[in-house]
């Protein structure tokens, strides 16, 4: 067996062992664990003021659980990665999406993402919609891989995107990425 045929067997293994779920309060702090578990990777690059929405504590939970829909992915009934869905008129925005860095490249997060493009088809959505740094090469391939588009990079015209939807979670630097789902 091939390395790439051990690996699609090992992410067919660990897709038939993961559901997603609707997040609980109580799972903010989890949450919030994914979101903290790869701060470090983002400190070079973002900004001090901006990294409150990667080092994030109880009061991120509290806000963020009441603004969002948050989705827990579990692999073996351990919860390994998030993903937040919100709707902006024809658009769902993904706010956030992490893995615990301990189970990054298991597909995990590519199952996260099919799972919002469900939910946005089943809303009547015309597309999905994130934000994400340009120096993030992780989340950039995957995103792009998943077939996303980057569709603005300048700041006023990310800002002013579908009426200034973003206002509240732009972070300096970072491009807005967009998959239609009026495709195929």
């Amino acid at each position: 067996m091939t390395t790439q045929n051990v690996t699609a067997d090992l992410r067919a293994q660990a897709a038939s062992n993961f559901r997603i779920r609707a997040a609980r309060r109580d799972d903010m702090a989890m949450i919030a664990g994914f979101v903290r578990s790869s701060s470090e990777w983002y400190r070079p690059f973002v900004t001090e003021k901006d990294m409150r929405e990667h080092d994030v504590g109880e009061a991120w939970a509290e806000e963020n659980f009441k603004r969002r829909e948050f989705y827990v992915g579990e692999h073996r009934s351990k919860g390994v990665g998030t993903i937040s869905l919100q709707h902006f008129g024809c658009h769902t925005y993904l706010g956030y999406i992490y893995l615990d860095v301990q189970h990054v490249g298991q597909g995990f997060g590519q199952r996260l993402m099919r799972f919002a493009e469900r939910v946005s088809r089943a809303r009547g959505m015309a597309t999905m919609n994130l934000i994400a740094h340009p120096q993030a090469d992780w989340a950039k391939r995957a995103y792009l891989k998943y077939g996303f588009e980057i569709v603005e990079t300048e700041r006023d015209a990310i800002l002013a995107w579908n009426d200034g939807a973003l206002r509240g979670y732009y972070e300096e630097g970072f491009e807005l990425y967009q998959y239609d789902l009026r495709r195929s």
